[in-house]
């Protein structure tokens, strides 16, 4: 579950990684590639910390060139980068399949529901009790039809 904000850096270092295994690329293209990859733009608050961290572990190298007179700073996964995807194989499996999930969800309209979330608990507080009725019946309605179409799928885990 991505649960804490460790894992989702974690799978954000793996999934930039991954992207940079195909080809260098500068942070820009970088991002461009994430975003077709996950289905959501990281900002490049995410993508620095990672590709300097990357760098000084050795994972990624930056390269610099002067095209145009300007200097372009182009990013590729070094031979211990490559290593380090094998050796986190099963998490980046794990960061991959939870990218295409997030695509899914996107592609279905399912960041409405996440705003929609984000609006009940900044509100929670002015819910009257006849309100907070309502919306434990909408939330429970939600979640028995939500499961029934993940038991269609075999997606619904015990716990």
């Amino acid at each position: 579950m991505l649960a804490s904000k460790g894992v989702f850096r974690g799978y954000m270092k793996l999934v930039t990684l991954y992207v940079l295994r195909g080809r260098p690329s500068h942070v820009y293209g970088l991002i461009k590639s994430i975003e077709d990859l996950v289905g959501v733009r990281p900002s490049t608050g995410v993508i620095y910390p990672i590709l300097r961290s990357s760098i000084r572990d050795g994972l990624v190298v930056m390269e610099s060139s002067v095209v145009d007179g300007r200097v372009v700073k182009t990013y590729r996964l070094s031979e211990e980068g490559l290593k380090y995807l094998e050796l986190h194989r099963d998490e980046l499996r794990d960061a991959l399949r939870l990218a295409e999930s997030f695509k899914k969800l996107r592609s279905v309209g399912c960041e409405r529901l996440f705003r929609v979330v984000r609006e009940v608990v900044v509100n929670a507080w002015r819910l009257k009790e006849e309100d907070l009725i309502e919306l434990r019946k909408a939330v429970s309605d939600f979640e028995v039809r939500v499961l029934e179409i993940l038991s269609r799928s075999g997606g619904v885990r015990s716990g």
